[in-house]
């Protein structure tokens, strides 16, 4: 499964009402703008290791590019280990972190961590 999106040329505003937990996450994307997001990237366990992420990746490259696109962006737990691994190979590097609001969420999670590339 992949959900992408592109995130604008302004900055989302985060108002005093904006629920805690996210609000690192859209203090990252907000970092990120003119940039094609993969918002979502997964496959059920029995099906890592076959290339599936890597396919899922060039389909969002082309989707960005068709829709105009120079950069592509994805926010990553730091603990997800494989996930962050996957994309460094497909040229993402580290942009900035910030650190996981927990709030009452049982969680390793001590970073979330802004990832990007360029398409050129």
């Amino acid at each position: 499964m992949q959900i992408t999106h592109g995130i604008g040329s302004e900055p989302e505003e985060i108002g005093d009402d904006f629920p805690a937990v996210f609000r690192p996450l859209q203090e990252l994307e907000n970092k990120a703008l003119d940039s094609w997001y993969v918002n979502v990237l997964a496959c059920y366990t029995e099906n890592r290791g076959q290339g599936l992420g890597s396919k899922l990746l060039e389909v969002a490259d082309e989707v960005a590019r068709d829709a105009g696109y120079n950069t592509m962006s994805v926010i990553v737990a730091d603990e997800n280990v494989g996930a962050r691994r996957l994309y460094e190979r497909k040229g993402y590097s580290e942009l900035d972190k910030a650190p996981c609001v927990k709030d009452g969420w049982a969680t390793e999670k001590e970073n979330w961590v802004l990832l990007v590339k360029s398409l050129s």
